[in-house]
């Protein structure tokens, strides 16, 4: 589909709404965590179940997210995301969640 990109007009609602979306999504799943480790008698090795899917079937997909969400709660406690063709890509930062569980996580290998 070879589009025109939309008009620059949209921008900046585009970047508001990023915000607000961003804002209200790291709350939220931050919530979500400190309400599975409560759930969980305060220990911070709960049960997640982890689903991803990708934008087309094989191995050459660049888009792809997975979520993880909470066995006890149901909510979703973390999303990552393989692709990102944002210009702030390079100034994002790890959440300090993920940066926590990360070395759990080890090589990514279950």
């Amino acid at each position: 589909m070879n589009l025109p990109q939309p008009p620059t007009r949209f921008q900046n609602n585009n970047k508001r709404l990023l915000n607000a979306t961003r804002t209200v999504c790291e709350s939220t799943m931050q919530k979500a965590a400190k309400e599975a480790i409560v759930e969980n008698n305060s220990d911070n090795n709960i049960a997640v179940a982890v689903d991803g899917t990708w934008q087309k079937r094989g191995y050459t997909s660049h888009n792809g997210v997975v979520t993880v969400t909470s066995m006890d709660t149901g909510e979703v406690i973390d999303v990552l995301s393989k692709y990102c063709a944002c210009k702030n890509k390079k100034n994002h930062e790890t959440s300090m969640y993920y940066k926590a569980e990360l070395p759990l996580l080890g090589d990514g290998k279950f």
